[in-house]
Formats: structure tokens, sequence, C-alpha cells
């Protein structure tokens, strides 16, 4: 209710008073009841009044949320140029920043126990298919630990692995969307899926664990072409903790209870999303303040993740690509959004996905439905974390999306390509959707 109809509602309530005062004949009951109107009545009017517009306010904060400021970037930076207070990246995993060291004894446990020990992270410089066969027949490598105490070489056998760790904070993403209340989104992150897991998985028996390591050095052989040391993923989210202000308030429910958190140092213009061991009702932000309701009955300190909206600036420098999740809506695209009115057509189909502006890359053709794909699938979900429990994908029919190759970025294409499927597949969940490059 906006001030004019505020003011509208309290004069027609002022005008009936007045005829009701103008209909009573004694002057002594005239007095009294006004003093009863104006004391009481008009008073616990206005106060009902600002009470239902606090109540309209609140919920419009919590249903009404700003697209845009969910949307995720990734990108991927060598060692030597990352920058640990950049304005708009942190890494995925926060352990990545770290010098590496290593300790024999910790190699020599972790082989023995757990038959790997993680040497290292690499990125694998090349198109999807190439990866897929590089894990139907994984390659074995040849290492050496050079060590001062004693001065010798050891060789070691070491091997490439799927790293899934990238993937499972996508997935821990996902739910933490969930619980905010905030309506998913694919992210556009095609490097995840290329990262790899050096590993040592044979040791010489001389080894007692007691050595002093000097330099560790993998001979990657045929494979060095694809292989990129020394890179961290990064994304536009960084982790905070952060205090609530003030006490928790009861909320009417007489179960949760409502935390404000200051935003005032982190900045209004981004997105927050809270994470808790409790559940969470709800989150909004107004202004500089993000209001939580929870279980939570004490002040605490929260996981908060931030989602910068920073612009990139003129002396950011990235050798790979940053890639982003937001895409361009038409005005008719947002028309029947607020009509809850499905893409129906082709040419809707091509308008969505052309949205996303990564015609650099691939370029929409046409689709087609089928019985089946037209050979060996070329695209991945990079949604797998979200299952579907009423639906057979492998009964259902295809919805083939056919591209074109883009100028750009040739080894990583089809990546992009299955964010884009994903993003339809979102769409479609009748199909089983997927993209092939002709």
């Amino acid at each position: 209710m906006g001030w004019t109809d505020r003011e509208n509602a309290v004069d027609g309530m002022k005008e009936i008073i007045q005829r009701e005062i103008q209909s009573i004949d004694s002057l002594k009951e005239r007095v009294a009841f006004k003093e009863l109107m104006e004391g009481v009545f008009l008073s616990l009017y206005e106060t009902n009044l600002q009470m239902y517009e606090g109540l309209e306010q609140r919920i419009k904060e919590e249903t009404d949320y700003d697209a845009d400021g969910f949307h995720i970037k990734t990108g991927i930076v060598e060692r030597e140029y990352f920058d640990a207070s950049h304005h708009l990246f942190s890494p995925i995993a926060e352990e990545d920043a770290a010098e590496k060291s290593y300790d024999m004894k910790e190699i020599l446990t972790a082989v023995k126990e757990d038959g790997a020990f993680l040497l290292m992270k690499v990125m694998l410089y090349c198109d999807y298919l190439e990866i897929q066969r590089l894990w139907e027949n994984p390659p074995v490598f040849e290492g050496i630990i050079e060590t001062d105490e004693p001065l010798q070489e050891w060789k070691i056998e070491v091997r490439l692995r799927e790293n899934k760790g990238y993937l499972d904070r996508i997935a821990y993403l996902y739910h933490l969307f969930v619980k905010n209340g905030i309506p998913w989104q694919t992210v556009n992150a095609p490097y995840l899926y290329k990262m790899a897991d050096v590993v040592v998985t044979g040791l010489p028996e001389e080894i007692t664990g007691d050595e002093r390591i000097k330099q560790v050095t993998v001979r990657f052989g045929e494979y060095s072409r694809i292989v990129q040391k020394d890179v961290i993923p990064v994304w536009n989210i960084k982790k905070l903790v952060m205090e609530s202000v003030g006490f928790p308030v009861p909320c009417e429910d007489h179960v949760s209870f409502e935390h404000i958190i200051s935003l005032h140092e982190h900045g209004a213009g981004n997105a927050y999303l809270a994470d808790d061991d409790r559940e969470i009702r709800s989150i909004s932000q107004a202004g500089e303040r993000l209001r939580i309701i929870s279980g939570a009955s004490e002040a605490k300190k929260w996981n908060i993740y931030c989602i910068r909206a920073s612009r990139e600036l003129k002396i950011d420098r990235y050798t790979y690509p940053v890639l982003g999740n937001r895409r361009a809506g038409s005005f008719a695209e947002k028309y029947q959004a607020k009509w809850n009115q499905s893409i129906r057509t082709k040419t809707q189909l091509m308008h969505f996905i052309k949205g996303f502006g990564l015609e650099d890359y691939v370029q929409y053709q046409d689709c087609r439905v089928a019985g089946e794909f037209p050979g060996k699938k070329e695209t991945y979900s990079m949604n797998l974390f979200i299952t579907d429990e009423l639906r057979n994908r492998e009964a259902q029919d295809k919805l083939v999306l056919f591209f074109r190759s883009g100028q750009k970025e040739a080894w990583l294409q089809r990546d992009i390509l299955s964010f884009l499927t994903s993003e339809v597949q979102r769409l479609y969940p009748e199909y089983d959707c997927g993209g092939v490059l002709v």
C-alpha cells in the first residue's frame, strides 16, 4: 500500500466517523464519541495500516530478488598472476593459493594407506572428447624426487586421476541456492571439467620417509602439450564469516528468529547467500542489511558467501577467457516469464540460446527431436548433482541441438556447448537434451 493509498484510506475512515458524529443527537454523547475515535480508534487504525505496510514490505523483500546479482563468473589464472586481493575473483578451493611443499613421510604414508598421494592439480588443455579418450586408458608417467638428505634421485610412478573436488563445490553451491530460496542457473565452468589430479602411486622400497625433499618433477612425455601446471580455478564468490547485529528477534511462529547482518563493509551491490547447520527459512536483502530467518535462537557468526558484482578493470589480465552464466533476456521473454509461458517455438529457443552471448565459441543452427542421438554424444550435463527421480532419461526422446564451431577457443567449444544444453535441459525436462558440433 503506497502513501497515497494510505492517505485515502485514512480520509475515508474520517469521513465515515464524521457521518456517525452528525447522526448523534446528544451533544454529550457526541463529545464522548469524538474523544473515543480520536484517542483510540483512529490511532489504532493508523497503527494497523503501518503494520500492514511493514508486512507488505517484508514480503516484497523475501519474494523479490535481483536475478542479475546471483550470476556466477568462472575463470582460471596462472599462479604467477594470481592476486589474493583481486576485486572480483577468489580461488574456488582456498588451499590452491598456498605454496605447495612436500614431506616424504606424508607421501609414503598416503601411498601405503590410500594407494595414492596428491602431488598437484593440472588442467588438460584439450577438447572434451580427447579427455574422454584419455580417461578410458589413463597414462602412467615417471617422476623424480630429488632429496638432499641423502643427496639422491628417486624414480616414482605417477598417474593422472579425474578431479571431482571442484565439481563437488558446484554441487554445494547448488544446495546453498536451494537453502536460500534462490532459483538455480547452470554455472558456466568448463575449466573445472578439465582439471586432473597428478598422484604418486608407486615409490621405491628403499624410501624410509626420513628423506628431505628438494624437488619433485614429473615427465609427462607426449602429454606435455596438454598438461597445464600451476593454474588456479577462480570464481566471483568469496566466503566470509560475519556476525549478527544485536540480538535475534523472535518471529510470530514462535519457532524462527530474525537475524540482521550489516553489509556496510562488503557492499550492498553484491548478492549474498547464508549457510547454517539449522534450517534457513528465508533470506532477504534491503540496502546494507541482510535479513535471515532461521531456527538459530542465539546471536552467532554466519558463513556468508558473497557473489561479487564488481566489473572487470582495464588492468585485469586473463590468459584464458572469463565465462559467466548471465543471459540477456528480451522484452518478449520477460513478458512470457511474467505470465508463466514456456518456450514453444524454434525461434524462441534460438533467442534463448543466443541470449548467453557465446556465439564467438559456438553458433546455434537448429534442433531436432529423435529417438537416439546421432553417433556418440558430444556433450555432458553440468547439473549431474540434480537428480530427477520421476523421469527415465534412457526412455525419453532426444532433443538434439546442432551448433557450428565459432572462431574462439576450439578446445572449450564442446564444454560451452554442454553448458548451453544443460540450460536447455532445464527448460525441457521431458526430453534428454544433447548437443552436436556440425
